[in-house]
């Protein structure tokens, strides 16, 4: 069905020149927009063709695409792209780039399975294009709310402890993000039967998380009755502060194997250890079930994101053949306050000695504003103790070990270096007769 999209009174659609991405959210009969992030100017482009008056701005699907992405990777849970800007009449556009705006769209369904009606807002006449089905593209209503949008915070610590073997055969010396997909993909499992309280509480699934700011009467039309939010004075929190819950989440003791089973022998072990920390921003009203949906999407998107961030500065390093254990340190994780929202904020990640201004320059580029260093939230995962991470070490070889301070060959031991947020420990042992000789499994 299609829905109404709410814009957040904070947009500022006069800061999109060109084009943008709309970030927000969800609720059953609406889409809600709470910032819109312009989409860079490309290297090498002047952006003469998206100056205003100059004619509608180019419809760059790759380089918005690209821009998607990265968004999409520092958003928490519950935030989505919900659809892109322009900054044109839809008159001037929609029929001009019809296959354009189809592919536009249908690359948030893909990278964001949630996403249902994807759609691109022409902010001249506050008009959309939405892609409902795959070869349906129709028109939403848009408006602007009376008030703000208010949004819950779902605040989760994890202790990760996710061990995993694996059969390796060509770069099994080297960490790849198609090895750690293996340990993601059993965190996912145990996350997938996992319970959730909320405040220390068992709630319903169908029970909202807190009474709905938008009520069905606003959206069907009362007698004369405005649309203007009626939060319940139930939600209680200081002013300009966003509501939060503590979320704690039970796993099970169970066995945690795929359903198809393959018995091997295994050369590798992975695991997945440390403390990280999750994110959640859900609409008021939101149901217990959509809520847990989305603290398991955000511990997905930021696992693989920070691993993938770790994987790629691992592209051409040397690997030397070891049998000690290897402590791979992917960034932690921050956050910082979107402007003009009720309390939003987005993700970055800082690799260890970096700091919150090493934030500021990639925030400024992707979502288009200057955060200062007191806005930033850097203290949420931290680095642990060399013994927290590896306690096992054969003391006899505490006199053989190098230092690899400032070594990017190896990330393991360094002083300070540890399981920050999902850290990975990557095992890497010979089965031969030599290591097996005097062992019996």
């Amino acid at each position: 069905m299609p829905r109404t999209v709410f814009l957040d009174p904070g947009v500022n659609l006069e800061n999109i020149e060109g084009t943008g991405a709309l970030i927000g959210g969800y609720l059953p009969a609406h889409v809600l927009g709470v910032y819109a992030a312009p989409t860079p100017v490309e290297e090498g482009d002047d952006g003469a063709d998206q100056v205003a008056g100059e004619g509608p701005p180019k419809l760059d699907v790759p380089w918005m695409i690209e821009h998607y992405k990265q968004v999409l990777r520092l958003l928490p849970g519950g935030l989505h792209v919900v659809g892109f800007i322009i900054n044109a009449t839809s008159e001037s556009v929609s029929s001009k780039y019809e296959s354009k705006i189809r592919k536009l769209l249908t690359s948030i369904r893909t990278y964001d399975p949630l996403v249902e009606e994807p759609f691109l807002l022409y902010t001249k006449s506050m008009k959309t294009s939405s892609l409902v089905t795959e070869n349906t593209i129709s028109s939403l209503e848009v408006k602007v709310y009376d008030s703000k949008l208010e949004f819950i915070q779902l605040d989760t610590k994890l202790i990760l402890d996710c061990p995993v073997a694996l059969k390796c055969g060509e770069n099994s010396d080297r960490m790849l993000l198609a090895h750690a997909e293996k340990g993601i993909e059993k965190l996912e499992r145990s996350m997938s039967t996992s319970l959730c309280l909320f405040n220390n509480q068992i709630l319903q699934p169908d029970q909202p998380i807190c009474p709905p700011q938008i009520k069905d009467s606003a959206k069907k039309g009362g007698k004369g009755k405005s649309t203007k939010a009626n939060l319940d004075d139930t939600i209680e929190s200081e002013d300009g502060e966003i509501v939060q819950y503590k979320v704690t989440v039970l796993t099970k003791d169970d066995l945690n194997v795929p359903e198809d089973v393959v018995i091997e022998d295994n050369n590798v072990r992975l695991k997945l250890l440390g403390e990280m920390k999750s994110r959640c921003y859900v609409p008021a009203g939101t149901s217990i079930k959509a809520c847990r949906e989305y603290i398991i999407q955000d511990v997905s998107r930021t696992i693989r994101g920070r691993i993938q961030l770790h994987c790629d500065v691992l592209v051409g390093e040397e690997v030397e053949a070891s049998h000690i254990p290897v402590i791979h340190e992917p960034p932690r994780r921050v956050f910082t306050r979107l402007p003009a929202t009720a309390g939003l904020a987005v993700s970055d990640y800082l690799y260890p000695g970096e700091g919150p201004e090493d934030s500021i320059e990639s925030i400024k580029e992707i979502f288009g504003f200057t955060p200062t260093e007191d806005e930033i939230e850097d203290d949420l995962e931290i680095v642990a103790a060399v013994g927290d991470v590896k306690p096992d070490v054969d003391s006899k070889k505490e006199d053989k070990k190098k230092s690899f301070l400032g070594s990017s060959r190896q990330v393991l031991l360094s002083v300070g270096v540890a399981a920050i947020s999902a850290g990975l420990a990557w095992f890497r042992f010979k089965q031969s007769a030599e290591d097996g000789e005097g062992e019996k499994e």
